[in-house]
């Protein structure tokens, strides 16, 4: 279809953009998570501290991204019609970029190409094969309660998410990795969060950081701390790949 051959041309053009300042942006928001755990009422994102607190909800708070790193992530929203599910009061989203996306895409073409060498998975694929999956899986991003660093603990805690009987681990950990803030210069280590989407149960006591690959799937978050008028807002890292799919 000519719609969604548009479609496609233009998110491969805005991750092509986005792949070239990737590089810098994660040092600049590694660098922001420093200093989060210093002033907690700010969030970090392309090199300047913000408030942390935006007089718009979640959905416009994506929409509104100057890197329009959410542009392909609210497509889907828009089409599968779960902008309701972003904007619910008190919700804690943890939310995915585009990178994510192109990563599924990435993915499920390599699985496609085992039955036929010539097809390719893309965004309108998932328009047209898996909007019912997106719109229940989009839950397992969200918290039925705001979840900020107050909350957290270094070994991490079990929290429900929005998904029936899905459950993740969010932790809040000191990392001596210069990467993700670490100077040597500087007595404090940094923290960063991390959220763990739960393959299988998990009994406690438990350490976030020992949780292995076959029951949770550990994500660091890059941006985080951002107040909508709706509920909190943490980004995950580009790396991340939709529907935690492995």
């Amino acid at each position: 279809m000519n719609g969604g051959t548009t479609i496609n041309r233009v998110e491969n053009i805005k991750i092509t953009k986005m792949k070239k300042i990737y590089n810098i942006l994660f040092v600049l928001v590694a660098a922001g998570l420093f200093f989060s755990a210093c002033k907690k009422n700010d969030y970090f994102v392309g090199g300047t501290l913000h408030n942390a607190k935006v007089n718009m909800t979640t959905y416009d708070f994506l929409k509104g991204n100057s890197r329009g790193l959410f542009d392909t992530l609210l497509l889907l929203v828009d089409k599968a019609g779960i902008k309701d599910k972003i904007n619910k009061q008190g919700v804690t989203f943890f939310a995915p970029t585009d990178y994510s996306i192109q990563s599924y895409c990435n993915y499920r073409s390599l699985l496609e190409q085992k039955k036929d060498p010539l097809k390719k998975w893309t965004v309108d694929s998932i328009i047209k094969h898996e909007l019912p999956r997106f719109a229940d899986s989009i839950d397992v991003y969200m918290l039925p309660k705001q979840v900020s660093y107050n909350d957290l603990t270094e070994n991490g805690k079990i929290y429900d998410t929005q998904k029936a009987n899905a459950k993740a681990v969010v932790s809040y950990e000191s990392t001596d990795n210069p990467n993700l803030g670490y100077n040597s210069n500087s007595t404090v280590l940094p923290r960063v969060m991390y959220f763990n989407y739960l393959y299988k149960p998990l009994d406690e006591p438990f350490v976030a950081s020992e949780i292995p690959n076959d029951v949770g799937a550990r994500t660091l978050v890059q941006t985080s701390g951002v107040e909508s008028t709706t509920g909190l807002v943490h980004v995950l890292v580009n790396s991340h790949r939709l529907f935690f799919a492995k």
